[in-house]
């Protein structure tokens, strides 16, 4: 019996992702928040009453609903800077040494992929970029202290001159976030951090109380409570996108190590019982070894069960015949992470059209990306990397275009756009054109 349900080439590949994406058996969670409200509620439904509540209600709520979901009863939901301080003093040498790596590198990264103001002269256009001014940051809670994601959220957010970046982040039984999260977000250099979690964090940064203030924007993972809730508040706030399981594919050949192979995916598959990793396999001799490597690494993974579970629910062997296939196979799925680890993988780069991010070669392994290649790992799931990017500096800017005509530059073109306005028979359109060419000319 095969770890890895297999497919077959590319109508293989569709099955399998008609079977992750549109499963026939669509268990929708319900909760009632811990008890706090009547009934149970789906996540769309419980997002909603919870903006409601803190909208009327505001720190009440907050307090309310923390001590039901997460049984912290918090009076402060701010965490003092004294807190933070005595965080770095619980994380070893070491650790502390990897963030402050870790946030240099993204720091740098971040810092070459921002857009630039520019203006043309000649013409009488450019744009200025000018930075969002408030940013809510949400880092989960779960079973692992996700440090890493105050990262890849607080450094680009501050790359790109965001002037207020506030975290949100659940408390461990003693009020406080776990204490790696805290000095991380020190080292990344938040403003605030408030010890907030799930669909309660995501309402009060959209909708501020006494406590916590409004944001402009709301970035970061979280389940699905998190997903319905920041659903729920865009257009109050902006979001940058919204996530699904973690995604990993790997596409192996004859040349790839299967130990290797096997590690990247559980790498991911540790995740989440809902993560989708993805072998794409040239042979079925190189599928079976991974597979075979598989069993032999989760047998002394600590969360082996997680892993086995997400690879016995959504794991896959796609089996295809060549690299033309696997490609297409690739870009079809548009992983949140694309592993190449073939044969001349550098020459595949140029034909990946969709994948959060593409990891070239045994050497370039995700779990860099996870923590400090550079790049964040705040990457599009679910295929969205068909029309969206991977969380950057970019993000976390706006750009508004300049038009500064000179009266000359006014006069070559004014006639073409009262000529248009009138074709749209909108008339004080064109008078605002007209009227401003009498006057030039004297008429």
């Amino acid at each position: 019996m095969h770890l890895l349900t297999r497919y077959q080439g590319v109508a293989g590949a569709k099955e399998y992702l008609n079977s992750v994406r549109n499963p026939e058996t669509n268990l929708v969670p319900k909760t009632d928040g811990g008890g706090f409200y009547e009934r149970e509620m789906d996540p769309d439904e419980f997002a909603a009453q919870v903006i409601v509540d803190i909208e009327e209600q505001g720190d009440h709520a907050i307090r309310k609903l923390s001590a039901a979901i997460d049984g912290v009863e918090l009076e402060h939901f701010e965490v003092p800077s004294s807190a933070i301080d005595d965080a770095v003093g619980r994380v070893s040498r070491e650790e502390l040494g990897a963030m402050k790596s870790a946030a240099a590198r993204v720091g740098a990264f971040q810092q070459r992929n921002l857009p630039k103001s520019w203006f043309d002269d000649d013409h009488g256009y450019g744009e200025v970029v000018r930075p969002i001014e408030t940013v809510g940051c949400y880092v989960p809670g779960g079973s692992a202290p996700l440090a890493s994601t105050v990262i890849m959220t607080v450094v680009p957010a501050l790359a790109a001159g965001v002037s207020n970046v506030i975290v949100a982040t659940p408390p461990e039984s003693d009020g406080l976030p776990h204490p790696a999260i805290l000095v991380a977000c020190k080292v990344s250099g938040a403003h605030r951090v408030f010890a907030i979690g799930g669909a309660p964090a995501i309402a009060a940064l959209a909708v501020g109380t006494e406590t916590v203030p409004r944001v402009d924007l709301i970035c970061g993972p979280g389940n699905v409570w998190v997903t319905a809730a920041k659903l729920a508040v865009f257009g109050k706030v902006g979001i940058e996108g919204v996530y699904g399981p973690t995604e990993t594919m790997v596409i192996v050949d004859e040349s790839s190590s299967s130990e290797l192979a096997a590690a990247d995916l559980i790498a991911q598959a540790e995740h989440d019982m809902m993560a989708r990793p993805v072998l794409v396999a040239l042979t079925e001799r190189i599928a079976s070894a991974v597979e075979h490597h598989l069993s032999l690494q989760l047998a002394s993974l600590p969360r082996s069960s997680i892993a086995k579970a997400a690879f016995e629910n959504n794991g896959a062997a796609i089996i295809v015949e060549n690299v033309d296939d696997a490609v297409a196979v690739a870009n079809m799925l548009a992983p949140e992470h694309l592993c190449v680890s073939t044969q001349n993988a550098t020459e595949l780069i140029g034909r990946v059209n969709s994948a959060g991010g593409v990891f070239v070669g045994e050497w370039s392994a995700e779990v860099m990306a996870d923590y400090v290649a550079g790049p964040s790992h705040v990457m599009p799931t679910s295929g969205s990397a068909k029309w969206s990017s991977t969380l950057s500096a970019r993000d976390f800017v706006r750009v508004m275009p300049v038009v500064n005509f000179t009266e000359q530059q006014f006069l070559d073109l004014s006639s073409d756009a009262a000529t248009l306005a009138r074709m749209e028979t909108l008339d004080g359109h064109a008078q605002a054109s007209v009227l401003r060419r009498r006057r030039a000319l004297g008429e």
